[in-house]
């Protein structure tokens, strides 16, 4: 029995030995393999979720990877900003007019802008933007693989607000949201124009332009910058071919742009009402140039099937740069609150604005043009009336006849 003892009692020691040798031999090997496998995941060429290509190609590890791209890197002399406005396509365009803002206070300035595809021409060409972003399926790898000084951000939407959140920016200015879903506001103004959109009796009662507000908002001078309107040589020469095919009277070239897209209906001015004053137009010896797209194709059929001289559709297949070219064969521009009117506006076009649902305040015309609302109109921002009677048909053909004449 006490052989049997003795020898129990060293077998014990022997694997207890072997267990704390194996344990100490695990953490060598495992501060061996840290020391060896040190991961700098900030490293721009590292995909978050995957080896990097340099891992995969070269075996490389990180700290002795000649490749390492820190996201922090900054070249000090270079401001790097991140707008991020996604949509509607008019507000994208009308919000171009910082960027010249943005430029005279940053001077040596990166500014890329984060937009949905589906409205990203009319960024195109934007002599501001050094790259465009789109929110598609790659842009959260987008999001966390650049780092900017700045992003602003002067949109509401969930998306807008997230993707500020997720921007890897040392500042983050316009809106932003906290990890309790609270709206973060950069400034006073940012808090102010907040409430405005939250609250209807705040909207209508506003009497400054949305150029005000975003000037204050992204904290650069309050002065009325220009729209920004691209438009490819492509486009120029489509629209030089079209206005080659057709005979321009002697008189003014005058765009209308009888529609209002899908979501707006109660923005369009009664089709009847602007066959009666392309009647008056034609018959005075203006040309009357219809713009539009597809959603505007019954009201332009309607206008022509009056077949009235001198009226002529600009075509509603055209892409977004063609139809700022058509628009930019115009002397005078009629329309709703589109983007028509925002693009004329970058044009330098003279504008006559008719306003139905939406704020007349809110619309910078740059002193090139003139605002025509309804009697009485409240400002309901509805896409359906609730009266009888229209505001927008309460407007006459008399008074934006005589609109127009004035930059005739």
């Amino acid at each position: 029995m006490a052989y049997t003892q003795v020898s129990e009692a060293c077998s014990a020691r022997i694997t207890s030995s072997n267990l704390v040798l194996g344990i100490l031999n695990f953490f060598k090997w495992l501060f061996n393999v840290m020391n060896d496998y040190k991961l700098y995941s900030d490293c721009l060429n590292f995909p978050l979720d995957k080896p990097c290509k340099y891992q995969k190609d070269e075996n490389m590890i990180c700290g002795k990877c000649p490749h390492y791209s820190s996201v922090s890197k900054k070249d000090s002399s270079i401001t790097k900003i991140l707008i991020i406005k996604l949509g509607a396509m008019g507000d994208v365009l009308r919000t171009t007019f910082i960027l010249e803002g943005i430029k005279e206070k940053y001077r040596n300035v990166q500014i890329d802008w984060l937009v949905d595809k589906r409205n990203s021409e009319v960024l195109h060409g934007n002599p501001y933007i050094n790259n465009i972003a789109v929110n598609d399926s790659k842009v959260f790898d987008f999001l966390t693989s650049h780092k900017y000084d700045f992003a602003v951000n002067l949109d509401l939407s969930p998306e807008s607000l997230s993707f500020t959140a997720l921007s890897l920016a040392d500042n983050k200015i316009g809106y932003t949201l906290d990890d309790k879903r609270n709206i973060k506001t950069s400034n006073a103004f940012a808090a102010e124009w907040l409430l405005t959109s939250a609250y209807d009796d705040l909207k209508k009662a506003n009497t400054k332009t949305y150029q005000h507000w975003m000037a204050k908002i992204s904290e650069i001078k309050d002065v009325p910058y220009e729209i920004i309107v691209p438009v490819s040589k492509k486009a120029q020469e489509k629209a030089s071919d079209f206005k080659s095919g057709i005979n321009f009277s002697k008189g003014k070239v005058i765009g209308i742009n009888p529609g209002a897209g899908k979501r707006w209906k109660m923005k369009k001015w009664n089709v009847e009402k602007y066959v009666e004053l392309i009647k008056i137009l034609s018959a005075k010896g203006h040309t009357v140039l219809l713009l539009g797209g597809k959603d505007d194709e019954e009201e332009i059929k309607e206008i022509l099937s009056h077949k009235i001289p001198g009226v002529f559709s600009t075509g509603t297949d055209n892409s977004v740069q063609e139809f700022f070219a058509m628009i930019d064969l115009c002397d005078i521009i009629v329309c709703g609150d589109t983007m028509a009117m925002h693009a004329g506006l970058g044009l330098k076009k003279n504008i006559v604005a008719i306003f139905g649902p939406t704020s007349s305040h809110e619309i910078e015309l740059y002193s090139r043009g003139e605002k025509i609302t309804a009697e009485g109109c409240n400002c309901c921002y509805r896409p359906e009336c609730l009266h009888d009677v229209s505001c927008m048909d309460k407007i006459k053909v008399e008074t934006v006849l005589k609109a127009v004449e004035k930059y005739i």
